[in-house]
């Protein structure tokens, strides 16, 4: 349960951090964009997160809320497992199971009294991922995803992440000709490219994509990596929007 607390209370963090903004616009190419690169689809992550009230919850009311979201996306809540931490300062609940066979749900909601310094009421922070391999689900997933956030009256700030593989080693040469038709199709601005001896990456801003963050005055909203793994031998790839929310 450690790594659900770091989690919420990282999201906590982000959220006090000068200089940080979020912005969305309408649609999101992503799904067309990753299929043009030839990579096999791995599976694909989208997260939402937001505080949702000024409220030290009770576990009632959390279930409550869960359930609703469930529901929203089709699921039985009998099919999920829920496991539940607490002390006096703070809730858990981590809600997981299978809407279908290829789509997962996770649900956590995280209710907290933060310290003194913060001088900031109660309240309470909503986390939803949906997990699934099929691409087509891609628009729908993030549709609920977002509603499930707004609906329990937070603000959506989610993210989307693509994780595709090629077979073999893609040599640099070959790695830097995707991410270069990557920026090509996206219409990548503020192109930065970062380089280890294991991962090529880049950061822009795509006015073709979805949703935005800015920092220090600078909008970014797309992120993609790449890394060859020898035991698989295969070179995997992660787009996300407007971050990679998945340990690559």
């Amino acid at each position: 349960m450690k790594f659900f607390k770091i989690l919420v209370m990282g999201i906590i963090l982000v959220m006090l951090l000068p200089g940080v903004t979020w912005s969305s616009e309408e649609k999101d190419p992503l799904k067309t964009t990753f299929l043009s690169c030839g990579a096999m689809l791995e599976v694909f992550d989208v997260v939402d997160w937001s505080v949702i009230n000024r409220e030290f919850m009770s576990f009632s009311e959390m279930e409550k809320n869960k359930d609703g979201i469930i529901k929203l996306f089709g699921g039985k809540a009998q099919d999920f497992k829920i496991t539940k931490e607490s002390d006096e300062m703070y809730r858990i609940i981590n809600t997981e199971g299978w809407i279908d066979s290829g789509t997962f749900l996770q649900v956590i909601l995280q209710s907290v009294v933060l310290p003194e310094e913060y001088e900031k009421d109660p309240q309470t922070y909503l986390v939803v991922t949906a997990t699934s391999r099929d691409i087509e689900k891609l628009k729908e997933l993030q549709a609920k995803v977002r509603d499930a956030i707004i609906s329990s009256g937070g603000q959506s700030r989610i993210t989307t992440c693509i994780t595709g593989t090629f077979d073999g080693k893609l040599n640099e040469i070959e790695q830097d000709k995707i991410l270069e038709q990557f920026a090509k199709d996206l219409k990548i601005e503020n192109l930065e490219r970062m380089k280890d001896d294991y991962t090529t990456s880049v950061v822009g801003y795509s006015p073709k994509l979805s949703d935005s963050i800015t920092i220090l005055e600078k909008s970014y909203n797309v992120n993609i990596a790449m890394r060859y793994n020898l035991e698989d031998d295969r070179t995997y790839i992660w787009i996300g929007t407007p971050v990679i929310s998945v340990e690559y």
